[in-house]
């Protein structure tokens, strides 16, 4: 894959991490409220936003380096009542809208709680809509890696696991710059983000069975397919056979990265502090996964025509 081909990996894989990452953060938040102050759960989610904001502005930037012509981009929006690309872009200009909305009520307007709450909800709802349709630009009949019944799944597992990795990592990584900018510990934010992080260890586990069902299936689908089919399932277990192990193994790893420490808290008496290195070597370890997987994803088509 040259330059311009990277982008889709970066552009696919940072979206779906930050729509993820707002549906993870929003359901905690519906979780935590009227167990704790809105204030604190306001200073705790405020971080995380911008980190999402920040994500998907990246993606969005990222996407441009596969087009030939950058600056007429905005043309491609004009098909939206027959390409799935066009309403990939359109959905993720309004997820990203919303987002922004949501930041700026988040640092700059106390309160308006319902408010925040519908926006993100809405912004959930574009977001999933977008993974909806970056799946389906795949469904090529003359694509038969592609055009299976695990791509549109296999998107949102992606989503998923990197949001549920991705907030463990920023809640914890929030909580300890915020004790350090305050010069003291902050109880109530611990207690919240500890036990979110419990949760979200349960979660990673959860979603990690399916996502690699998806996979396994994809490849006997493949392997007992079409001629087609079959040249690219030995693509994927000849020339990229390594990378293919390598993306299993970092997801293994990712998740027994989150999952060892989390379970040995007590026993260590660590504070969930102390074990964001860990976490955070998790989350990396996934996110390299998903992109080995976004890769081989694209690397297994067999080009036929012109």
């Amino acid at each position: 894959m040259n330059l311009r081909e990277w982008a889709l990996p970066v552009y696919t894989i940072l979206t779906q991490m930050a729509i993820g990452m707002l549906l993870v953060l929003w359901i905690l938040r519906s979780v935590w409220h009227g167990k704790y102050k809105i204030g604190l759960l306001e200073h705790v989610t405020r971080d995380p936003l911008l980190i999402i904001l920040t994500t998907t502005v990246l993606g969005m930037i990222g996407a441009h380096f596969h087009l030939s012509k950058p600056f007429l981009s905005f043309l491609a929006i004009r098909n939206f009542g027959t390409s799935w690309l066009s309403r990939e872009i359109v959905f993720t200009l309004w997820f990203f809208f919303l987002v922004t909305v949501l930041w700026y009520m988040q640092w700059y307007r106390k309160g308006t709680w319902k408010i925040k709450t519908v926006t993100g909800w809405l912004a959930i709802a574009f977001g999933l809509v977008t993974v909806y349709c970056m799946g389906s630009i795949y469904l090529l009949p003359t694509q038969a890696a592609w055009d299976t019944v695990e791509t549109i799944p296999s998107y949102f597992g992606t989503m998923l696991i990197l949001g549920v990795m991705a907030v463990a990592a920023i809640l914890i990584m929030d909580l300890r710059f915020s004790e350090l900018r305050l010069g003291r510990a902050m109880i109530g934010s611990r207690i919240l983000v500890e036990q979110a992080v419990r949760r979200l260890t349960v979660a990673a586990l959860v979603i990690l069975l399916p996502v690699l069902f998806l996979n396994l299936y994809h490849l006997h689908n493949l392997q007992t397919g079409s001629a087609l089919a079959q040249a690219s399932y030995e693509l994927l277990m000849d020339l990229y056979k390594p990378l293919l192990v390598a993306r299993f193994l970092m997801l293994f790893l990712g998740v027994g990265c989150l999952v060892f420490p989390v379970a040995m808290m007590k026993r260590t008496r660590k504070t969930v502090q102390e074990i964001f290195t860990p976490i955070y070597l998790a989350c990396l370890l996934v996110i390299i996964g998903e992109v080995l997987g976004r890769f081989l994803f694209y690397a297994a088509h067999i080009r036929i025509g012109l």
